[in-house]
């Protein structure tokens, strides 16, 4: 059995030499003409099979490795154009905000803002990048930090300029507060000033000099009287010496009293606006005639309403 068993393998070996190292006849036969006929070794045949295949893979390999180059090459491409781009908004972003702080000195100095809290340099020479040349460079020449730094101090002017125009505008709403409410017109233009601020002899035939804290505008019964400046009514009323008058607080230190008036149209708590019609003229009170008592107060203290006229 053993025997047997060697037999057969030494028989499927020589099989096999034969069949590798062996000669192959190859016969080609034409439909039409003699045929042709070579002989050649299997082993030769498989070593050629090998070889056309190692080739056929490196061709493939190296088309591939192409077609990666060519597609890196691309890209490349699409970036640099991409840097140059960014490159072109980062300096068009740099000479806007220089352009703000242009601007944020002029606001200021228009509106007489003497310096600010956030007030803050341009660029300086030093801070330049010419980042067209940057993004020209290999990746590895690029100076990230340097680029960190700008951007950064970009950010920090961009938002200190932010800060500045909030400031402008706070400034300027305040401004215009104070303005809304700093008595600026005649109280009435329908009458006369009769009795200026100051020292007077007193109208009632005491002959006694007395300090009259307004003026006195003398005109036609029921003359409209106009509110001289943004506030609030503070008393709608009666009150002593002046009879039906109005008290109005403008705020800033500002407030204003219209006196012998004849029918008042507001009443406390209410807010009016500059040239609001806000009673007519009358001779209530203390009086000796149709006429409008004027005042205005600044912080506590009668001042001559015709500076604020």
């Amino acid at each position: 059995m053993k025997n047997d068993k060697m037999k057969i393998v030494r028989k499927t070996r020589s099989s096999l030499s034969r069949l590798i190292f062996g000669r192959m006849e190859i016969v080609l036969m034409p439909r039409f003409g003699a045929g042709v006929k070579f002989s050649v070794y299997p082993w030769a045949l498989l070593l050629f099979a090998a070889a056309w295949l190692a080739l056929t893979l490196y061709a493939l390999f190296a088309a591939a490795q192409d077609v990666d180059c060519k597609i890196i090459k691309a890209d490349n491409n699409i970036m640099k154009t991409k840097f140059a781009m960014i490159a072109e908004e980062l300096s068009r972003n740099r000479k806007y905000i220089e352009m703000s702080h242009t601007t944020d000195e002029q606001m200021r100095q228009m509106l007489g803002m003497k310096g600010g809290k956030h007030i803050n340099r341009p660029f300086g020479d030093e801070e330049e990048i010419n980042f067209k040349e940057v993004f020209a460079k290999n990746p590895a020449e690029i100076d990230e930090k340097q680029i960190n730094q700008y951007l950064s101090r970009t950010t920090e002017m961009a938002q200190a300029r932010l800060a500045s125009f909030q400031e402008i505008a706070w400034f300027y709403a305040n401004q215009k507060n104070i303005s809304d409410s700093t008595p600026s017109i005649k109280p009435t233009t329908d009458a006369v000033i009769t009795s200026g601020f100051g020292y007077r002899l007193s109208p009632f035939g005491t002959f006694i000099a007395a300090f009259h804290k307004g003026l006195d505008f003398a005109g036609k019964p029921n003359s409209k009287i106009r509110v001289t400046a943004d506030g609030v009514v503070r008393h709608a009323g009666w009150a002593q010496g002046y009879g039906q008058a109005v008290l109005v607080d403008h705020g800033f230190g500002y407030s204003t009293l219209y006196g012998h008036l004849a029918d008042i149209k507001v009443k406390a708590g209410d807010v009016v606006k500059r040239g609001q019609f806000i009673a007519n003229m009358g001779t209530t009170g203390r009086s000796t005639g149709v006429h409008l008592h004027y005042e205005v107060w600044k912080d506590g203290t009668p001042v001559n309403p015709r500076t604020y006229f």
